[in-house]
């Protein structure tokens, strides 16, 4: 099965938090990320890319909520 939706600007992240990191199925409310993620067998992602020293992060950090 296959949902659409429409993503509008400003709100791409709900739309990864709630849905992609936990293998594009449901996450319960209240429920903590990597809590949701085990349940779906969905590894858990990991920061990537040339900026992040100005961001603070390091490359293959494990993502966060925070």
């Amino acid at each position: 099965m296959m949902d659409i939706a429409i993503i509008r600007a400003g709100q791409m992240y709900r739309y990864y938090l709630r849905q992609v990191v936990v293998g594009d199925g449901r996450r319960p409310a209240r429920t903590p990320l990597r809590e949701a993620q085990e349940v779906a067998g969905s590894p858990a992602g990991r920061w990537m890319g040339r900026g992040l020293a100005a961001l603070g992060l390091t490359a293959g950090e494990e993502v966060t909520e925070a």
